[in-house]
């Protein structure tokens, strides 16, 4: 009985950790990178970033809609603290 007692800790333990998220370290996109991207193209950049409670991502897309969903799909099921879509010319 001990035995299946500690294996089954042991196996919860195990799955709990397991489903821990880990926070990852936000990078963004420097001023000077964003610069070098505008220059690239002559259309519009939309620059988003978005904070949640397991991280952080930012990135860059042409058009506003794919921004916006961009944006949707990294915060489904997630807490979001902060999200931002600028537009560059």
């Amino acid at each position: 009985m001990k035995n299946f007692i500690l294996s089954a800790a042991l196996i919860a333990t195990t799955i709990i950790s397991a489903h821990t998220k880990e926070k990852t370290e936000a990078t963004t996109i420097s001023k000077q990178k964003r610069i070098e991207i505008i220059k690239k193209t002559d259309k519009t950049v939309y620059f988003w970033e978005i904070n949640t409670a397991s991280g952080y991502a930012s990135g860059y897309t042409i058009s506003q809609a794919q921004a916006k969903k961009t944006v949707k799909l990294m915060a489904a099921n997630d807490f979001v603290s902060y999200k931002i879509i600028e537009a560059y010319r």
